[in-house]
């Protein structure tokens, strides 16, 4: 009996080796980025490819291919019919959509076959571009092998050191989406062209009933990370307490503690927020302590500033009447048949809402002894 159930096992082990549809790398076309974009009543699908190159010549040279169709699945398809290969999608690193395209159109439109086809991984990257979202696949990239792979970091280090963005990939998008607000968050990239070409990404786009419906700054996205309790670390502007406006402290803020709660009673709802933060010094081009009281009340000017911030955000949120704080989520968390008797009604509260802060600001490096202006001299 022993025998035979190890020739059975042995039996299927060739049987399972291989390639599981035999499909050589010759006949493949390894996708890296790709973007979408409307032209008139059909979708422009562009696709940046790897194209192996020897290693004289650099090894690796990518090129971009445009398709037009009235589906992104029909498109996807037919490349193979212009470029001789069957398009895999497993390397895709970052999906960009044109910011017309974005608003007009429908997410569940632009994304079903990214979600639906097997091979392009959930770990994609996503983003909305300024204008069309092809000419970003054309952007030479300074570090990476190609522009697809290079926003993908962009977009990874921006949240992590400065705060001005956010990553977001398939899988995120998906849960931002479906959650109980619907309500969801994308990286915002904007190209600018100087002596050298580059696309900073810098901000966030907001979409809501599906679409694109708004924008924040880089700055508006560092109090908007803070109050979803996602910032990690960034630079802030103080601006100088004599009221010169050619200069400003810049400080370096390190979220260390933060609870955002909102609670909901009757008609209102009232939001307690809570951050403790540490700062660093980096820069300071007009103030100077001398006493311990003056860096205590210098602490004190950056939790007043830091809370206006987040003020000018919340408003325009508000405005807007879009929970992009994910306010919405928690009181669902927290009480599914509260969130059941308000969700209907929700935007309306949400524009209402009236927030408390309670911020905290350490001062914890100054970066030399005496945290004077470095090279002024002493009066």
């Amino acid at each position: 009996m022993r025998r035979f159930i190890v020739c059975l096992l042995t039996g299927l082990l060739f049987i399972l080796s291989g390639c599981w549809d035999q499909r050589e790398l010759i006949e493949r076309g390894f996708v890296l980025g790709a973007a979408i974009d409307e032209d008139e009543d059909q979708f422009e699908l562009t696709v940046q490819f790897y194209h192996p190159t020897p290693k004289e010549e650099g090894g690796e040279d990518p090129f971009n291919f445009n398709i037009n169709s009235e589906t992104i699945s029909e498109g996807a398809r037919n490349l193979v019919n212009h470029i001789g290969r069957r398009a895999n999608w497993s390397h895709m690193q970052t999906i960009i959509i044109g910011e017309d395209t974005a608003r007009t159109r429908n997410f569940s439109e632009l994304l079903d076959f990214f979600y639906r086809e097997q091979e392009p991984r959930a770990t994609t990257y996503i983003t909305i571009g300024q204008g069309k979202g092809s000419d970003y696949l054309d952007v030479k990239p300074l570090f990476e092998g190609s522009s697809g792979r290079q926003f993908r970091e962009i977009q990874r280090i921006s949240k992590e050191v400065t705060g001005h963005s956010m990553e977001t990939n398939l899988f995120d998008l998906a849960l931002q989406m479906k959650s109980e607000l619907g309500t969801a968050i994308i990286p915002y990239m904007t190209k600018v062209t100087k002596k050298s070409e580059t696309a900073p990404v810098l901000g966030v786009a907001i979409i809501k009933d599906d679409k694109m419906i708004d924008k924040l700054s880089g700055t508006e996205t560092q109090s908007l990370l803070m109050l979803r309790e996602e910032f990690q670390r960034g630079n802030v502007k103080v601006s100088c307490k004599n009221g010169n406006k050619k200069n400003v402290d810049n400080i370096e803020v390190f979220l260390l503690h933060s609870e955002v709660s909102p609670k909901v009673k009757g008609d209102t709802v009232a939001v307690n927020v809570f951050f403790q933060i540490q700062a660093d010094l980096r820069e300071l081009l007009c103030t100077k302590f001398e006493t311990v009281e003056v860096m205590k009340d210098f602490e004190a000017y950056i939790e007043r500033n830091i809370e206006e911030s987040l003020m000018n955000t919340i408003e325009k949120l508000q405005k807007n009447k879009v929970d992009a704080i994910n306010l919405g989520n928690k009181v669902y968390r927290d009480d599914p048949k509260l969130w059941a008797a308000v969700k209907d009604n929700w935007d309306e509260l949400f524009a209402k809402s009236q927030f408390v802060f309670d911020i905290s600001v350490e001062i914890d490096a100054s970066g030399i002894t005496n945290p004077k202006p470095f090279l002024k001299k002493a009066e």
